[in-house]
């Protein structure tokens, strides 16, 4: 049922293009769409000339470094909360609420709607994360200022929704926001969702991320290499990762954007297995959850709370490619166990990696910030 709010979204890239963000901004927004009056989403990114100065301003000839340095700074921070104050100034519909997705801009607080926003992790959790995070540039001073940033939207906002209890418990000790404020809603898995009856293999472990390093690929393959000796037929498929690799048993299939091709694979897998040394959510988990693949991740970050060590998989300590092969020769070996967490990863991903359920909180709890006669 669609609810009287009035919605106007402010995010950074096509909030409708299905590959934005793993299609996390095209699922969020187009269920907001479902339940909601929305009227339009802005798109904040840097563009054009904007773009190109800051890109220059933040030169590195670290690649990695440089891509996040031009997202993530206080130059380009500015030109985004300039930039959603001018689209929200020149609205002239009758608007409740905004829905702000992430911590990169703040909108105007005075002469405005209030603002909701929704976040997978926090500068100070990014940076860390290690060298591989998005947020490893950050240090020192520099740290402490996109601290101060991030802060003022934190505490400017409404409502704070939050992918996982591991992000709501860092808000509250690090940026010592009030947790009535903050309510842990998840994410839902971008991929079908439908029971059926799961054959294992007893041979499949599939790996998928485009950042092979950041998400632990080489530590898997060593593992895999233990594996092997283990299970001499054993397969591992590396999807999303453009790397060449020439091993017994490894097949690397590149980016697979047809969804039905990649709901194929999740569904032919064994064993899901992704040691990141930083994940600021996990989506992925959930999807290998939405096929019944028991998941194996690293003790950090959100993954121990969507994983839970012993029902929907292990968690395993970081770059520890002995404890990961043990486990994932664990799974192969036992199709009774591997199923028996794969069906309570499904029931997980039914019940809680939802969209429609992620977005009915969502909207269930934005209508306590409205008053009475707004939504009458």
């Amino acid at each position: 049922m669609k609810r009287k709010i009035r919605l106007v979204g402010l995010t950074l890239g096509d909030a409708f293009n299905p590959q934005t963000r793993s299609g996390v901004n095209y699922s969020l927004f187009s269920q907001l769409k479902q339940k909601c009056d929305l009227i339009r989403v802005f798109d904040l990114d840097l563009r054009g000339i904007r773009k190109a100065c800051v890109a220059l301003g933040t030169f590195s000839f670290n690649r990695r470094r440089w891509g996040n340095k031009l997202h993530q700074n206080a130059w380009a921070f500015d030109i985004r909360s300039a930039q959603a104050r001018r689209v929200l100034n020149q609205l002239e519909l009758d608007v409740d609420l905004v829905f702000q997705d992430g911590a990169m801009f703040v909108p105007p607080t005075e002469k405005a709607p209030p603002f909701v926003s929704y976040h997978d992790s926090n500068v100070l959790l990014a940076s860390n994360g290690g060298a591989l995070s998005q947020g490893a540039h950050y240090s020192g001073n520099a740290l402490k200022r996109a601290v101060r940033r991030e802060k003022r939207v934190y505490e400017s906002a409404a409502l704070i929704f939050t992918m996982s209890n591991w992000l709501k418990e860092s808000l509250i000790r690090d940026f010592q926001i009030s947790p009535d404020k903050i309510v842990t809603v998840y994410a839902g898995t971008n991929l079908p969702v439908e029971n059926f009856q799961k054959e294992y293999d007893g041979r499949t472990i599939l790996f998928v991320g485009a950042n092979f390093e950041r998400k632990g690929g080489p530590v898997l393959l060593e593992a895999f290499r233990r594996v092997k000796k283990e299970v001499k037929d054993a397969r591992l498929v590396v999807i999303g990762s453009n790397i060449n690799v020439r091993e017994d048993g490894v097949e690397t299939v590149g980016r697979v954007s047809d969804k039905a091709t990649l709901a194929d694979y999740f569904r032919r897998a064994s064993v899901f297995a992704l040691p990141s040394f930083y994940e600021p959510f996990g989506l992925v988990f959930a999807e290998a959850f939405a096929f019944k693949t028991p998941c194996i991740g690293t003790n950090i970050c959100a993954m121990p709370e969507i994983i839970e060590e012993g029902r929907g998989g292990w968690v395993v300590p970081v770059n520890d490619s002995k404890n990961l092969a043990d486990r994932i020769v664990m799974l192969l070996r036992d199709p009774v166990l591997a199923a028996k967490m794969g069906e309570y990863g499904f029931r997980k991903t039914s019940e809680l990696f939802n969209w429609d359920i992620v977005v009915d909180k969502m909207v269930s709890h934005c209508e306590r910030v409205l008053s009475p006669d707004k939504l009458t």
